[in-house]
Parts: C-alpha cells; structure tokens; sequence
C-alpha cells in the first residue's frame, strides 16, 4: 500500500500519516524523519513531532537526503516526513542548487526502491501550491519540482488525501 497525504502547515497531516502507519500490517513501522535542524524554532517542531511519535513503536531513521540508502526490511512500513524538506535537502546543497529534473529522478528513484522493499509506505508533503505569490527563480524552480513531485506520487498511489484542518479528504482510493 502507497499513500500519499498533503496538506498546509499544520494541517493535521502527520498526525493523520501516523494513525494510518500504525492500523496497518507490517513491522517494523519506521519513520524516516528527513528535516535538519538549522534553527530554534526547527529544533521545537522535531521536539513536538518526535513526542508525538512517542510510545507508537516507530523506529525512527534521521535522513535528510539520499534516502536510496536506508536499510528498510522487506514487509515493513515506513512512514517519509516529508516530501517538501527531503526534495529541499537534495535541491539546495551546499554546493548550490541542483536542477529540478535532476533532483526528481533521484527521489524517485530512491522511493521506487523503498517501494519494492517495504510492504506499506507513506509520504507526507505539504501543499505549496496556494499563495499566489511569485518567488524568485530558484524557489520557482522548486516549488515546480514540488509540483512535479506530487503529481507523479499521486499517479503511483494507491490512496491521495488532504487533510484540511485535521480532517482527510480523500482523492482517491483503492
């Protein structure tokens, strides 16, 4: 099972991804938490977060790019928090910006992998899509990765949802 969750900041979004993780089969449930902790207000959402995964048996893996790496156990479910900073994290490197194409064959190829492996994955990304702002060109570039990203991830789920102030809408189902 495939599913991809979005949503705004704040949404409910992960808190609804972890419910699911856990009523499905599969063990063991993993999280692999993708942000870097640059600031002190990054440094409270991973402490609010990491709380609220406590005492649900997740293991959690801390990787914020190259997920094509990560051990995953054939049959176990995975939980990928999220989208929007793992493919930030491999856009904006210390070495400068990386082309969108480029970044969107490794993330696909990297989920493709864990796709074969785990019995039940979950991807949460958070909607960019709805400000109406225009950025300067390298968030542009982005922000069209990120809709290329969601795109594609929604054409390989098995389940798309929203959730729009803690509550799923569902786009499509198995």
């Amino acid at each position: 099972m495939f599913i991809l969750i979005s949503g705004q900041s704040s949404s409910g979004k992960s808190r609804y991804a972890e419910m699911r993780l856990s009523e499905l089969s599969g063990t063991p449930k993993i999280y692999v938490a993708t942000s870097r902790i640059y600031d002190d207000e990054m440094r409270e959402r991973v402490k609010k977060h990491k709380a609220m995964r406590e005492g649900k048996g997740f293991i959690t893996i801390e990787c914020p790019e190259g997920l094509g790496g990560i051990e995953i156990l054939e049959g176990s479910s995975v939980l990928i928090e999220s989208l929007t900073t793992w493919a930030a994290n491999e856009m904006f490197t210390d070495e400068g910006a990386r082309q969108s194409g480029h970044v969107s064959g490794i993330i696909l190829h990297d989920l493709a992998g864990i796709l074969e492996r785990a019995g039940n994955v979950i991807v949460v990304a958070d909607d960019l899509f709805s400000d109406g702002v225009d950025y300067d060109p390298s968030t542009m570039d982005y922000i069209r990765l990120m809709a290329e990203l969601h795109v594609r991830l929604a054409e390989l789920a098995d389940e798309v949802i929203e959730c729009v102030s803690g509550c799923p809408v569902h786009y499509k189902r198995p």
